[in-house]
């Protein structure tokens, strides 16, 4: 449940923001968002490689805010229908990858909404992110968050920011969040690893958020399910 029962230094309304964000690998997982949304209640849903296919504009108490459609394996971001109102939606192309250009298929990486929160009379912006797999470097990822975050703030300039996803980038995860804190960003991460496919020696913290003008909370590592990366929930607080 979303707690409302605090005030900020403005007299605005206070309020947590739940975001889960999930790789459904191929779509393999995508019949567990209805579960999960039930069991966790999160105010924001990012998904990746879901099948565009099928994805429906509703799940539970969250609606589409925006998807691309132009690949097959889908980026997606769902709101509280009852909590924001979506003035703004897009999907944004990425610096083009090695892997996206030999073996194409994948056009946007990034899908955003600016909305208002009912809740706090307050404004952000959000996104769902996709990075390019292991084929790239994690600095041309880098690349690809900061052509990213520019997306967001130009949606949204000054605005509390969310993005939420797939970052492959486990290794020298440090270096990541210093090159964000650089730029006004930063990571949210769990404590544990968020990425595990049987008889593969690759492990990490492949599934993060990065954000501006939030706090973190929580950040939690939920069951396994049928796809070979685990959800997370992430647990944010409006800054001051």
């Amino acid at each position: 449940m979303v707690d409302t029962g605090h005030e900020d230094r403005d007299g605005q309304g206070f309020a947590v923001l739940k975001v889960l964000s999930y790789n459904l690998w191929h779509g393999r997982a995508q019949r567990e968002l209805e579960s999960l949304i039930t069991t966790h209640s999160p105010d924001v849903l990012c998904v990746q490689e879901a099948y565009s296919s099928s994805l429906p504009n509703r799940l539970g108490d969250l609606v589409l805010a925006s998807g691309t459609t132009g690949n097959r394996l889908a980026v997606a971001l769902y709101v509280r229908s009852e909590r924001f109102v979506v003035e703004a939606s897009g999907k944004v192309r990425l610096s083009l990858s090695r892997h996206d250009r030999l073996v194409g298929g994948t056009e946007h990486r990034l899908v955003t909404a600016r909305v208002n929160d009912r809740q706090t009379g307050r404004r952000l912006v959000l996104g769902s992110f996709h990075g390019t797999p292991f084929t790239d470097s994690n600095a041309f990822r880098r690349l690809q968050v900061d052509d990213a975050h520019e997306a967001l703030r130009r949606l949204g300039p000054g605005l509390p920011t969310v993005m939420a996803g797939d970052y492959n980038h486990p290794v020298l995860l440090s270096m990541l969040r210093r090159h964000l804190k650089r730029r006004g960003f930063t990571v949210a991460r769990t404590a544990t690893s968020t990425f595990h496919k049987n008889r593969s020696l690759v492990r990490g913290k492949f599934d993060l958020a990065t954000i501006s003008g939030l706090d973190v909370s929580r950040a939690d590592v939920l069951a396994r399910g049928a796809s070979d990366h685990r959800p997370v929930l992430f647990t944010f607080e409006y800054s001051g």
